[in-house]
């Protein structure tokens, strides 16, 4: 693939162009529809000209359809963006980011999306799609998901669409982390199983707890029955935050954020928090997956992206074995670049 877009960049330059045009105004018009033209020009930087001539090839082609209240994508335009999905990194030349994240952490596979989703609000959309279309590929009968919360995990429950596997069962990684219900783990959990048609079970409990409070229900029969469920999982999907961010959203005490700056923590997973060199500098006690549980996991999936959480997810990636990493262009160049950004070049 990458061969067959070098002969193009030298044989055929302004077919890469054409294509980059038209994948961002369906793009555009997937995350924004109704939108119009002169909308879709503005955000994407191209001339109103340029974007009425693609506009009306992809509707010609059934890609779109428009209304009075603007364009929208049809069935055959989703199935279109999705394939050209497929072809993004090398569109974008961020296919050898990828080959050294890999490299580097020792993953199995990398999937980069385009931009940087830190203040790029379309870019976290295009990073939940990109979970999305791995889940989907990822699932088998039989099979249990965890899912942890998070905006990122949400959009990919957003974008979870057109396949039906009732043998699956999908489970909240841990309880919920007591802020908006759409970005709890549970609400990720049923959000997916309600779209696959599969089955799912809950954990109605907050996800930060005193030590003595989550020993007790842990006794209680119920939990005890959902948290087993947990720990047989084959697949995991889980999100990365900067440590004093989550810190802050989870209601730590000040006396523990001191401890996290006392052991210059920078990233959090699954209640744990890292130092940069990926050591556990604190926990914080809850109910559901625990570290030592993720090396009984087939398939362990880190969804994160942002140039602003780029030391969390490093911080995460060496502490711990992960299978895949699912991120942005924005936080791959600065793992792997730092300041120099003209190295990734």
């Amino acid at each position: 693939m990458n061969q067959l877009f070098t002969i193009m960049e030298r044989f055929a330059p302004e077919a890469i162009e054409i294509m980059e045009v038209r994948y961002q105004v369906l793009r555009q018009i997937l995350h924004n529809a109704p939108v119009g033209r002169r909308q879709i020009a503005r955000n994407t930087g191209c001339s109103e000209r340029l974007v009425r001539t693609e506009v009306d090839t992809l509707r010609e082609r059934g890609a779109i359809a428009t209304t009075p209240a603007g364009l929208y994508l049809t069935a055959c335009g989703q199935d279109l963006l999705n394939e050209i999905d497929e072809v993004i990194p090398y569109l974008f030349k961020i296919n050898t980011l990828a080959d050294r994240l890999k490299e580097r952490f020792d993953l199995k596979e990398v999937i980069i999306v385009p931009g940087d989703s830190y203040g790029d609000a379309l870019a976290k959309k295009d990073l939940g799609r990109a979970a999305a279309r791995f889940l989907l590929n990822a699932l088998y009968p039989g099979c249990v998901v965890a899912v942890t919360g998070g905006t990122t995990l949400a959009e990919m429950a957003d974008a979870i669409k057109g396949r039906n596997v009732p043998d699956v069962m999908v489970v909240p990684a841990r309880g919920g982390l007591g802020e908006k219900m759409e970005q709890q783990a549970s609400t990720i959990a049923a959000r997916i199983a309600q779209a696959i048609g599969a089955q799912y079970r809950l954990l109605h409990i907050p996800d930060s707890l005193e030590q003595s409070t989550a020993e007790a229900l842990k006794r209680d029969n119920h939990i005890r029955e959902v948290v087993n469920l947990i720990k047989s999982s084959n697949l995991l999907i889980h999100g990365i935050g900067p440590a004093i961010e989550m810190a802050n959203r989870r209601g730590l005490t000040a006396e523990q954020i001191q401890i996290l700056n006392e052991g210059q923590a920078v990233g959090e997973a699954l209640r744990y928090y890292f130092d940069n060199l990926g050591n556990i500098v604190y926990e914080t006690p809850g109910i559901g997956l625990e570290g030592d549980d993720i090396a009984s996991i087939d398939t362990v999936v880190a969804v994160a992206g942002g140039s602003n959480k780029a030391m969390a997810i490093e911080s995460v990636l060496r502490n711990r074995r992960r299978d895949v990493l699912i991120t942005d262009e924005g936080a791959a160049k600065k793992i792997i670049c730092g300041k120099d950004d003209h190295k990734c070049r």
